[in-house]
């Protein structure tokens, strides 16, 4: 499995490491955002299904693209749009895995449930000490989840390359809540898609068990370094994301989540965490 996946590995590739000149996307001219579908970048552990895959080169610690199911080069620069909070619905992985519904934090199951576990968000320890994710009433496993919408800048952080969608759940919760944090507390209350950020992963440990967490670094030497600049090439950047944003909210441009179960490791059977309280696994 390792010597398949070492040569596999060969055929990754960067992103953006072509320049077709005069010939950029020559043939999708009637293109818009509508007609494509916004890849979720997930972190891949041990027992994530494409790690598991021998004809897969992804490894513990690789970001892959959930509508292409290629590996992203890390680092890669983002520019924050929009965030959603939901509780997400999962096919247990015994039972085949997959993604369900979607539900509102605020909605009477998510309620109902969280009231049941004592107003706690993290899920409960089973006999082994072990946590377990929320179930809805049918038997669905419910994890909370914050999808971050960005656009994927080139390496300049001047020019959209992309789009994608961050999922945070579990330990990862913490750390969009430091991203957010961050970016919040600057001087002179700048909008979210001022922001750029590069993106990658980092190797943790906790209770004896080593996974991956995204990593989330200003793109610049300093968040305020990383702001885009209200100047006229940053209005057109700042103009092209709120186009998008006000997509996203409309409902027009959305989230491939049909693709999401391939590459996130919540669907291998994760809890949630608000991430304030300790927990046995990430993911």
């Amino acid at each position: 499995m390792a010597a398949t996946k070492e040569l596999a590995k060969t055929n990754t590739t960067q992103v953006g490491s072509y320049d077709y000149g005069d010939h950029k996307h020559e043939g999708f001219e009637d293109v818009k955002v509508t007609d494509l579908s916004i890849p979720f970048i997930s972190v891949m552990q041990s027992n994530s299904v494409l790690v598991e895959d021998d004809d897969h080169p992804a490894k513990s610690g690789d970001l892959v693209n959930s509508v292409t199911g290629e590996i992203v080069q890390q680092p890669f620069v983002v520019q924050p749009i929009h965030k959603d909070h939901i509780w997400a619905e999962w096919v247990p992985r015994s039972k085949g895995g997959g993604r369900g519904d979607s539900h509102e934090d605020g909605s009477k199951m998510v309620l109902d449930i969280l009231k049941k576990n004592g107003g706690s968000r993290i899920p409960p320890q089973n006999a082994d000490d072990q946590r377990m994710p929320f179930k809805t009433p049918d038997g669905m496993d419910l994890i909370e989840t914050h999808y971050v919408y960005c656009l994927i800048l080139d390496e300049t952080g001047t020019e959209s390359i992309g789009y994608c969608v961050l999922p945070f759940s579990s330990t990862k919760i913490k750390v969009q809540k430091d991203w957010w944090t961050s970016m919040y507390t600057i001087k002179g209350a700048p909008p979210l898609m001022a922001n750029r950020a590069k993106i990658s992963t980092v190797k943790q440990t906790a209770k004896g068990k080593t996974f991956y967490n995204l990593l989330i670094r200003p793109f610049g030497d300093t968040w305020i370094g990383s702001l885009i600049k209200p100047d006229e090439a940053g209005m057109m950047m700042l103009t092209a994301a709120r186009e998008f944003r006000e997509m996203i909210e409309g409902g027009l441009a959305k989230a491939a989540t049909e693709t999401e179960g391939k590459v996130s490791d919540t669907a291998s059977g994760g809890g949630s965490s608000n991430g304030t309280e300790k927990e046995d696994i990430p993911f």
